[in-house]
């Protein structure tokens, strides 16, 4: 039954811009129907009122009608038409299946071993990038602070030149890192998550996985790192292991002009969307070195379609990355000693080695704090969506004040903000405290962190007392034998002064000092000014990631909470002994939960990078608490600017809304398109390539003549595979004998060197006028195009009548680019149940047709059809032999099945079973597939109706 009120548009026409048909000129404001629920007065009425209507009616549940909400739809809408879609669905033209028909066993194998290898190529790379980054971040800062160092003096001229030598040295480094972006390639910009998110989602963004973007990327942000921005490197990891996944795949470079002739099997989008999924979690595995978190990132945050083939290479693969960087890493610092090296005992959010810290005794927590972790987490959810709200209405006064566009503005943001940033900073370290050195780290003192702490045996030595002091307890503008207790906060980089606040104290460097290691002053000032500048720093023209600053951000909130918490059980008994480590902890998951929205992932990565595996339960529970309060509020920030960008992002069919259960899909379909003929001329196709730019047509040979008319679909075709045909004059034919057929490819290798030119990777087709400038004009005026072999012979339709919702979930799941809509009454042929298209049944079926016991039903609507090969003489079965019994090496799969005994679930589920060794001729596994089509028929009949 239809709704009682329907919001409708204007008959749909054929728009101009984008992948696919839609709608170019909606309503601005709700328009009445011819039902009586809402007369046309009462929707002039609320359209005046400029407030959003709520549907009361159960059946407009999810709609829009009128107000601000609608403009803000439409704009939407708007900015969707500049993307567009990659299409997942695997090409099914005459080509390809003559070339999927030809392949062995052999070519299959050979194809999977080369998808472990590339898996482990990426995470080389990776790991190997991953070192090289490090490395360079570690010397911008190194000299940044060494230059500070210098010049630290006690009168007012020495603290004015070591804050002028600070700033320069970090807008000079902002310098670079903006102008990677705002002059080398722009989508460098921010982390980079949600633009690999909306690419896996099947959203195609131009320049997104070119080679300038993951050296802009990848530099920009050792360079925004050392500028002293709040920012991480983990996003832009995430970013720069999508493109080197991508580029490796496909084993080529459009830059750099140049692909190698095998292996060609990657070259489409489904493949590389695997791949760049894969480089997605092997950068967040490098990133943190924590493989399993990685993985676990991909799955829940970034990959839109999920297999298990992806988990288990890109497991091989973050695994690889991890092992990399850490041989590198080793190398780097002691060669000579490689084979004593202890590997697995340093964590990436660590001070100390695991040994050294002894995490089983570092962390606990007490039952009665469940409910303070609870809170912890609402509090985190609460923060995050204070900082996705603060951050998007910044977002609105940077478009608006400076745009992409404007390359000076955006390079003078980042420098005034790196500016800012150093000047706060400079001001709370000069300003600081002084306390005295602990006990254990004087010089000259018979006291040692050793007698201090019995678990601090330093594994190389390195960590002496005077290198901890020295490095941990700055004196800066403190007197002799004291620190600068805001200084280990404020001078030193973001991610050291985070392992501060989760570490600091934990192998005794405060010897029998109970007293807390920083001062509740110093906690809230860092909170609040790292909160402040990390909302403003996201989104800046510069390589910026976010994990890093939330983390810290939310483990100066656990310290404080653990300070409050400490004080208030030290009122009712001395003996409870509150753990800050674990409080700054759980702060930081919280904090990183209600910004990000992620769950499991957070917690592995957590824990991989802390140690901190004995707070497993209170850290799955304050992050399920952060997000679960975060959604009442906003959505995540990468969904977030997921919207900013208007990216036409499907959801989960679970969480897309009730609309889709409200309309049908005749709705929302577009009626009005642009079709093909199976042989055009030359000149007509470019003119539709030139007038429109949809990404697929419809070929038939009976083109509609009005909106709306049904008409014979015999395929569909894409805009590139048009646009490389006649680039490379593929399939050009005679008017007068349009016949092509066989006289494509006289070979297998011809072919494949056929579908080579195809490929859109990594060579990208040029626009529909620069090919059109490139066809020679003969070509143009006496040639046409035979569109038969190379067109997608069985494109997905949906019911006109279906519910929107489920063309929506076709879409999800499937990655598809275009569906068209087909009548009512569609004739049928036949029925698949599940037993039908299970590999047992298709190879049974394949070696009947191999024996010829068995012959295929020709296709008709084939331009050519295979030439099936006559029955194996060699292998031909003897009158003992099972139909399966073939050579031993290309059945290995299925000999390992054969082995296998058959165990019901219940009696009546015992089917009669053939002998081990059958005596009967080989028509017997004809009988048997006679009688189970029988025995389904039957089963069909019976089945209620």
């Amino acid at each position: 039954v239809a709704p009682p009120l329907t919001v409708r548009a204007s008959r749909t026409r054929a728009r101009t811009m984008g992948d696919g048909y839609d709608d170019t000129q909606r309503l601005s404001r709700a328009e009445s129907s011819s039902a009586p629920a809402m007369t046309m007065s009462r929707a002039q009425s609320l359209d005046s009122a400029s407030a959003n209507y709520t549907p009361s009616s159960p059946e407009l549940v999810g709609g829009v009608v009128g107000g601000k909400e609608t403009d803000v739809t439409l704009m939407r809408l708007q900015r969707m038409s500049a993307f567009e879609s990659h299409d997942y669905d695997p090409m099914d033209n005459d080509l390809e299946e003559d070339a999927l028909r030809g392949r062995s066993r052999e070519d299959y194998r050979r194809e999977m071993s080369w998808k472990w290898f590339t898996s482990v190529l990426i995470g080389l790379a990776m790991g190997f990038i991953a070192f090289v980054v490090d490395g360079l971040v570690d010397k911008l800062n190194l000299f940044r602070y060494g230059v500070i160092g210098e010049k630290v003096g006690v009168d007012g001229m020495s603290r004015f030149v070591a804050y002028l030598a600070h700033v320069s040295v970090s807008c000079a480094f902002a310098a670079v890192a903006g102008g990677l972006v705002s002059y080398v390639e722009p989508l460098a910009a921010g982390s980079g998550i949600p633009e690999l998110k909306t690419y896996l989602n099947g959203v195609h963004l131009k320049g997104l996985l070119r080679l300038k973007t993951v050296v802009a990327k990848l530099g920009g942000i050792s360079f925004s790192i050392g500028a002293g921005l709040i920012a991480g490197k983990e996003g832009p990891f995430v970013h720069g292991g999508g493109l080197v996944g991508g580029g490796i795949a496909a084993f080529g470079s459009n830059t750099l002009g140049f692909k190698t002739k095998r292996p060609a099997w990657f070259r489409n989008d489904r493949d590389k969307r695997d791949f760049v999924a894969i480089g997605t979690a092997t950068g967040v595995a490098v990133a943190f070195a924590a493989p399993i978190g990685g993985m676990l990132f991909t799955v829940e945050e970034g990959a839109s379609f999920y297999n298990s083939d992806m988990l288990w290479r890109g497991f091989l693969a973050t695994c690889t990355g991890v092992l990399t960087m850490h041989w590198l890493e080793q190398l780097d610092f002691d060669a000579s000693d490689f084979a004593r090296a202890r590997f697995g005992t340093h964590r990436d959010f660590g001070l100390y080695t695991d040994n050294e810290a002894d995490y089983s005794k570092q962390y606990w927590w007490y039952f009665w704090e469940v409910p303070i972790f609870l809170l912890m987490g609402a509090a985190g959810g609460l923060m995050g969506s204070a900082f996705v709200n603060l951050n998007v209405k910044i977002t609105a006064l940077r478009a608006k004040y400076i745009p992409v566009g404007n390359k000076r503005k955006r390079l003078l943001e980042v420098i005034a903000i790196a500016g800012i940033t150093s000047t706060l900073f400079f001001f709370f370290m000069s300003i600081s405290p002084c306390k005295d050195i602990p006990l254990p780290l004087q010089a000259g003192t018979t006291d040692s962190i050793d007698t201090a702490a019995a678990n601090a045996t330093f594994e190389y030595g390195v960590e002496t007392r005077d290198e901890i002091r020295e490095d941990f307890f700055k004196q800066l503008y403190c007197p002799e034998g004291q620190y600068s207790v805001y200084g280990q906060l404020f001078f030193t980089p973001l991610s050291q002064s985070f392992k501060f606040l989760l570490h600091l104290g934990e192998v005794g460097e405060f010897g029998q000092d109970k007293e807390h290691p920083f001062p509740l002053s110093a906690l809230i000032w860092y909170f609040l000014l790292t909160f402040s500048l990390m909302t403003v720093t996201y989104g800046v023209g510069a390589p910026t990631g976010l994990f890093v600053p939330s983390l810290a951000v939310g483990a100066s909130f656990g310290q404080i909470c653990g300070r409050i918490v400490s004080a208030v059980a030290a009122r009712h008994s001395r003996d409870i002994e509150i753990n800050l480590h674990a409080y700054a902890i759980i702060g930081a998951a919280a904090s990183l939960g209600g910004a990000t929205r992620m769950t499991i992932s957070i917690t592995v990565l957590v824990m991989e990078t802390t140690g901190s595996m004995q707070l497993i339960i209170p850290l799955m529970l304050t992050i399920f608490a952060a997000k679960h309060i975060g959604d009442k509020y906003t959505l995540g920030i990468y969904d977030t600017h997921i919207k900013i960008r208007g990216a036409p992002f499907l959801e989960e069919p679970e969480l897309a809304g009730p609309c889709g259960d409200k309309l049908r899909v005749s709705e929302v379909m577009s009626d009005d398109l642009v079709t093909l003929e199976p042989i055009m001329r030359v000149s007509e196709l470019l003119k539709v390539l030139i007038e429109t730019n949809h990404g697929a047509y419809p070929v038939t040979d009976a083109p509609p003549t009005h909106s709306g008319e049904e008409f014979e679909l015999h395929g569909s075709i894409t805009r590139n595979v048009l646009l490389k045909m006649l680039l490379h004059r593929i399939s050009f034919v005679d008017p007068q004998n349009p016949l092509v057929g066989n006289n494509l490819f006289t070979s297998p290798r011809e072919r494949d060197d056929l579908l080579e030119q195809l490929k859109q990777i990594p060579f990208k087709v040029p626009s529909a006028r620069e090919v059109a400038q490139r066809v020679a004009q003969s070509d143009v005026d006496t040639m046409c195009v035979d569109l038969r072999s190379f067109m997608q012979r069985h494109p997905f339709v949906v019911h006109g009548d279906a519910r929107l919702s489920r063309a929506y979930r076709s879409f999800r799941t499937l990655g598809l680019r275009h569906m068209y809509v087909m009548p009512a009454r569609p004739r049928v042929v036949g029925v698949l149940t599940r037993k039908d298209v299970i590999h047992e049944k298709a190879a049974l079926q394949l070696g009947l047709y191999a024996r010829g016991l068995s012959q295929p039903p020709r296709a008709v609507s084939r331009t050519f059809e295979p030439v099936h090969a006559a029955p194996d003489v060699a292998h031909r079965p003897r009158a003992s032999s099972h139909v399966h019994a073939t050579d031993d090496a290309e059945h290995e799969h299925d000999e390992h099945d054969a082995s296998l005994p058959y165990i019901p679930y219940y009696v009546s589920n015992v089917v009669e079973s053939t002998p081990s060794n059958p005596t009967s001729d080989t028509f017997t596994s004809i009988e048997l597939i006679d009688r189970a089509s029988r025995g389904a028929v039957r089963r069909r009949d019976a089945s209620p109706r």
